[in-house]
């Protein structure tokens, strides 16, 4: 299950639900059919998006005053029914995740990713356990192979020895 988001109160008197959303890429909430909320699997009966949230009408919940019991819970969904397309990642999946050279030479390991608008940040943790960080640009990160991302070297050590 991943978090999609958390309901932040009751819309109108039917019992919809108003979701702020973990990701602000709305596709890949699309094609959901079940939702997650306190362990209770609930069917989606109607899911919309407006002005930046999700809207869900649940099976079960059917005015305000039951949709009520809700505000603030966190919502999760199964990977299988999120629509991502091949090559995309969560943050979650990436924290963790050990960095490569392109001749497969160990640097570091993925210890948080920041979101800062024109591109994310990531810290990556070397083998001395000191930090650095550096955007996420095409040019550095050259994708994601067996589960490693692996990295431009030559763009990688002049970004490294730039950021400490």
């Amino acid at each position: 299950m991943r978090l999609i988001g958390t309901i932040v109160k009751p819309q109108g008197i039917k019992g919809e639900l108003k979701i702020y959303p973990a990701d602000t890429n709305m596709d890949i909430y699309k094609n959901l059919k079940h939702l997650s909320i306190d362990g209770n699997i609930l069917l989606v009966k109607k899911l919309s998006f407006r002005q930046g949230f999700i809207y869900a009408f649940l099976e079960g919940i059917k005015d305000r005053n039951e949709a009520e019991n809700y505000r603030n819970k966190k919502v999760y969904a199964d990977d299988e029914e999120l629509d991502i397309k091949e090559g995309t990642y969560f943050v979650d999946d990436l924290i963790g995740m050990n960095v490569v050279d392109d001749q497969n030479n160990f640097l570091g390991t993925i210890s948080d990713v920041q979101s800062y608008g024109a591109t994310d940040v990531i810290t990556i943790l070397d083998e001395n356990m000191r930090e650095f960080m550096l955007p996420h640009l095409k040019s550095i990160f050259l994708g994601i192979t067996d589960n490693q991302m692996q990295v431009n070297k030559k763009l990688f050590e002049e970004m490294r020895v730039w950021s400490e």
